[in-house]
């Protein structure tokens, strides 16, 4: 008996775990990639960006911001490079909304994935409490004489179901944490390399 067919044996609520573990692992695929192209090249784009602007060039900066938008600190930049010519602290405000919205789109989701960490193992306890019933309910049946045979469907419910919610609720907590973790660095970087702009922005003018 291979896992599909356990995990069909265990009832409609492993049915609903298979579909939140489906859903769980597209997150955090989709999450892995956002975050690596986040930092895909970060170091040389802010290199050219500094350059640009040390020249004044603000509309290569600009130009390559756009081209660079996969990475929150080019959009971040861009933001800044547009509100420039209205005065400092429009720019400096322009940053931190920008930076604001980028961490926002980098979160995107990881409430679903920590709710689906949370309920996994309650529906895995809600299959225990109903293979138990159907336990009961059997034995109610068989007027209290016991037979292994009977028993068994629900039992083996209860079991399934709760090493089911326990390890998808065990994937999903773990790559939760490992991708906050991940995205409060990129957080830090981004405070830091904004700061950085608003410095050597501060310098041109």
């Amino acid at each position: 008996m291979n896992l599909f067919q356990m995990a069909l044996r265990g009832g409609i609520l492993m049915g609903i775990l298979l579909i939140i573990s489906i859903v769980a692992f597209a997150i955090i695929i989709e999450r892995f990639i956002k975050l690596k192209k986040a930092k895909n090249g970060e170091q040389d784009f802010l290199k050219e960006v500094k350059t640009y602007l040390s020249e004044n060039q603000t509309e290569q900066a600009l130009r390559l911001c756009e081209i660079r938008s996969e990475n929150p600190i080019a959009n971040v930049i861009y933001k800044g490079l547009q509100a420039s010519d209205v005065g400092y602290n429009e720019t400096q405000q322009a940053v931190e909304t920008a930076a604001n919205s980028e961490m926002h789109k980098l979160e995107k989701n990881l409430g679903t994935l920590s709710t689906f960490a949370a309920i996994s193992p309650l529906i895995g306890f809600l299959g225990t409490v109903t293979g138990m019933v159907k336990v009961f309910m059997n034995i109610s049946q068989t007027g209290g004489g016991v037979d292994i045979s009977l028993l068994a469907s629900g039992i083996y419910e209860a079991l399934v179901t709760t090493i089911g919610g326990l390890t998808v609720g065990i994937i999903a907590i773990l790559f939760y944490n490992y991708l906050v973790g991940k995205i409060e660095d990129i957080g830090n970087d981004l405070q830091e390399d904004s700061n950085e702009f608003l410095l050597n922005l501060r310098k041109t003018k």
